[in-house]
């Protein structure tokens, strides 16, 4: 039998949800996420309601597999200020452990990618914590080009992962 499958954008209440699904990424693996299980742990469920009702136009997009929340992206505008709203940071991409390989993260960072088109925004630009084929490879089928590496970006558990920083041109003029 096929999934149900619903994408929509996440709200304050999703709050629970998306800690959860945070908590299950963080344990299978800490370096997407670029924190610790014990780091993840102490984020209080309102910081994440204040993040998923973040003020227009900054949106987070998941999706739901029968009815459970399996995938999640984001984009967030990092200046109120003329000079940069012409771009957002994508942000918050993971997939559940037990979903992933099934094209589910695709669908939340197009849903956040269309979002962003939306709004008129010109260039998208991220961060991925190193080593991440399978983010790399995801975010280069969407037209996203590596501009730099971040030496050292995070530390966890002693080791330390480069940050790649990506960026895609929706839209020029």
């Amino acid at each position: 039998m096929k999934p149900e499958l619903n994408t929509r954008q996440l709200m304050p209440s999703d709050a629970d949800e998306f800690s959860a699904l945070r908590r299950r990424v963080t344990e299978h693996n800490p370096v997407p996420m670029g924190l610790s299980l014990a780091e993840e742990l102490t984020r209080p469920l309102q910081g994440f309601r204040d993040q998923l009702g973040a003020p227009a136009p900054s949106a987070a997009f998941g999706v739901f597999v029968d009815g459970l929340l399996r995938a999640c992206s984001a984009v967030a505008w990092t200046s109120r200020f003329p000079s940069s709203m012409h771009k957002v940071t994508l942000w918050g991409t993971f997939v559940d452990p037990s979903h992933r390989g099934q094209g589910f993260g695709r669908m939340a960072v197009e849903a956040a990618l269309e979002h962003a088109r939306s709004q008129d925004v010109r260039r998208v630009n991220l961060t991925v914590f190193l080593p991440n084929t399978a983010a790399i490879g995801l975010y280069q089928s969407l037209g996203f080009e590596p501009y730099g590496l971040e030496p050292e970006a995070i530390r966890l558990d002693g080791t330390f992962h480069d940050g790649q920083h990506m960026s895609l041109l929706l839209r020029s003029h």
